[in-house]
């Protein structure tokens, strides 16, 4: 399923009425469980950072940041507020704003509409006759 697609069907569940718990009690809209690969890209970095996308609604998404060599404690502290999602399996982006941080996790509302990414031109060595 694409990143439209989890966002469009996030969208047409019921609202929660069975969770007590006050962070539920809070959301706009239903989160749908994920496990997808992200990078995240702010103004003045020209590598994105790894993340992993893992619940996912109309309104936001909760991504935990990956360990790498950019980011080797897997922090999420040096984030901006506002940067950019990127959903390469997806080919999609969306502008977000972090809400909540702790630890490696953060929570993000999605300030607009997704945008779909061009698609990759191949470019081939091998030249046909």
């Amino acid at each position: 399923m694409t990143f439209q697609n989890r966002i469009a069907a996030a969208t047409r569940r019921s609202p929660i009425v069975d969770d007590s718990s006050p962070a539920a009690q809070r959301r706009w809209a239903n989160r749908k469980p994920m496990q997808s690969n992200g990078q995240i890209l702010f103004d003045g970095v020209t590598t994105p950072y790894s993340c992993i996308v893992r619940d996912i609604s109309s309104t936001g998404a909760k991504i935990e940041m990956m360990r790498d060599k950019f980011n080797p404690d897997g922090a999420a502290g040096f984030l901006p507020t506002c940067f950019s999602l990127i959903m390469p399996l997806g080919r999609t982006r969306v502008e977000c704003q972090s809400m909540w941080r702790r630890g490696s996790s953060i929570g993000v509302r999605f300030l607009g509409a997704v945008q779909r990414l061009p698609t990759p031109k191949r470019c081939s060595m091998i030249r046909r006759k």
